[in-house]
């Protein structure tokens, strides 16, 4: 399922941010090219040295908290390290302005994960879905989670298409609570 951190990671941080020309990384903008080099030494450094470079993203975003890609990035590093209200925090923030389907549905996921109601959450992320015209596994997550009554004939529609695997089409056989904490352990 793309909601899975890696995906999550690569689809709402990495291919938004770079832009690849001529075998070189171009950056948005500075901020976010200093946000990607954390990430990397974070993902390369050890359990000691983890701490260090998740302080700096904090004070990256700190410093630039209208710039959405270090936020992604501090946010994703957050719920990797199962930092869950830390994290949920961070994806409020960048989907209040500007709310996209799946940083939502994470943000919802969160929600719930984090104890509290989000069936309006859902409801919310199944209209972005919706309005922006996406029709995939996460749509079908969102309709899932929130108990919309169409979530069986969308997952067959997609089923009937081949967009949905037998590994996706399994996880909607685990119970609401099952699917969040296998998502967010």
């Amino acid at each position: 399922m793309k909601i899975k951190f890696s995906l999550v990671f690569l689809s709402m941080v990495l291919l938004p941010i770079v832009v690849i020309a001529a075998n070189s990384i171009k950056y948005q903008d500075k901020a976010t090219e200093d946000a990607a080099n954390l990430v990397t030494q974070y993902t390369l450094a050890d359990d000691a040295q983890k701490q260090g470079y998740l302080k700096k993203l904090e004070e990256l975003t700190v410093k630039h908290p209208d710039n959405n890609n270090v936020r992604k990035m501090y946010a994703n590093i957050l719920i990797a390290d199962k930092k869950y209200p830390s994290g949920l925090q961070q994806m409020e923030m960048l989907n209040k302005n500007n709310p996209q389907p799946v940083s939502k549905l994470t943000e919802c996921m969160l929600v719930e994960r984090n104890g509290k109601d989000a069936e309006s959450c859902y409801k919310n992320a199944v209209t972005l879905f919706e309005t922006n015209r996406i029709a995939d596994d996460n749509y079908i997550m969102a309709l899932y989670l929130s108990d919309d009554p169409r979530f069986e004939a969308e997952k067959k529609k997609l089923i009937s298409s081949g967009k949905l695997t037998e590994t996706e089409k399994s996880l909607f056989s685990m119970s609401k609570n099952e699917l969040i904490s296998t998502m967010f352990p």
